[in-house]
């Protein structure tokens, strides 16, 4: 039973709050607010059917039921992903498409909901830090309110909530705490991430020959990085130290590219005795000494910044290594 027609003022937004208009019908395409009894189960984005007079009751219930079926793929959901929440079915749904079609990469969900974020909403997600994925432990909220208690459990349990009655600012929110955690990620596995590298000494630019060694050298293949070991593959890998500093033209810089010719210094802690033209010279390449942990480190936190054919050198390097 309609008890009442109500219509916001001309050209105000339906979600200012203002003083309603009241109506006794309503014609042509006009979003208004029903108040009724019996309407605490209705989903707000559903459609509305009138059973006419010699309509089947049960007739217009499997129609109405009928579009929401053909919405199941739409609303389908991932095993690992965020949560979305919206204020109806339509603002669900275009998140939804979104996200997965319109986001670079498309952002998983395996959660979804509409009306009022509440405390179980946030317990639902949080089940995403269980399964090893701590940054889909986020609830996109679009247009809805969050209840005090589900903010309050949420900061107990590590759950994010991004809310915003703008998509995009819901796709920012999200990409900003997605790249600062990409980072984060980032530096806590560059002790383990060895960067492929292949470099040849320049023997006309040996600058010191121990402790720390400082030589020339051109980079044949690769990315070579501060921090990374090097090694002798072909003097039953000879553990020559770690590359402290690259220096180009007098400018200190943290990576050298192939083709690149820079000075670089290499310390080796573990035996500071170990001296150039001595135990190896210019006639032995050096290569960045790669090991399962940091491959699998490039792969998880670095796979952006390696182009295909740093790639192919790992495959290379893992020959080289025994690496399987």
């Amino acid at each position: 039973e309609i008890r009442g027609l109500l219509t916001p003022p001309p050209s105000r937004e339906m979600r200012i709050k203002s003083e309603y208009i009241h109506h006794k019908e309503i014609k042509g395409a006009l979003g208004v607010k029903l108040i009724g009894n019996g309407l605490e189960k209705v989903m707000a984005g559903t459609p509305v059917m009138v059973v006419g007079e010699y309509d089947e009751e049960e007739d217009i219930k499997q129609e109405v039921m009928s579009d929401l079926s053909k919405l199941q793929d739409k609303l389908s959901t991932d095993k690992k992903g965020v949560m979305v929440q919206a204020s109806t079915l339509g603002a669900l749904e275009a998140l939804l498409q979104f996200l997965r079609e319109e986001t670079k990469p498309p952002i998983p969900v395996s959660a979804i909901g509409i009306g009022t974020i509440h405390k179980r909403d946030v317990t639902k997600i949080s089940i995403m830090n269980e399964k090893g994925c701590p940054e889909y432990a986020t609830v996109l909220a679009f247009d809805v309110p969050v209840e005090r208690d589900a903010r309050e459990h949420a900061n107990d349990v590590n759950v994010r909530i991004f809310t915003a009655d703008i998509i995009y600012h819901l796709f920012d929110q999200f990409t900003r705490f997605m790249e600062q955690l990409t980072e984060k990620r980032r530096e806590d596995a560059a002790g383990i991430a060895v960067f492929p590298s292949i470099v040849k000494i320049l023997p006309q630019h040996v600058f010191n020959q121990k402790d720390p060694i400082i030589v020339g050298v051109e980079v044949v293949e690769g990315i070579l990085k501060v921090g990374t070991p090097l090694c002798v593959p072909a003097i039953g890998g000879l553990t020559v130290g770690v590359v402290t500093s690259i220096e180009c033209n007098g400018r200190e810089q943290e990576t050298a590219r192939k083709g690149s010719s820079v000075a670089i210094k290499i310390v080796n802690e573990t035996n500071p005795t170990i001296t150039y033209g001595r135990q190896f010279d210019a006639s032995h390449s050096l290569y960045s000494q790669l090991s399962r942990a940091s491959i699998d480190a490039l792969k998880l936190h670095f796979k952006d910044k390696l182009e295909n054919e740093d790639w192919r050198l790992v495959v290379k390097l893992k020959k080289v290594f025994g690496i399987i």
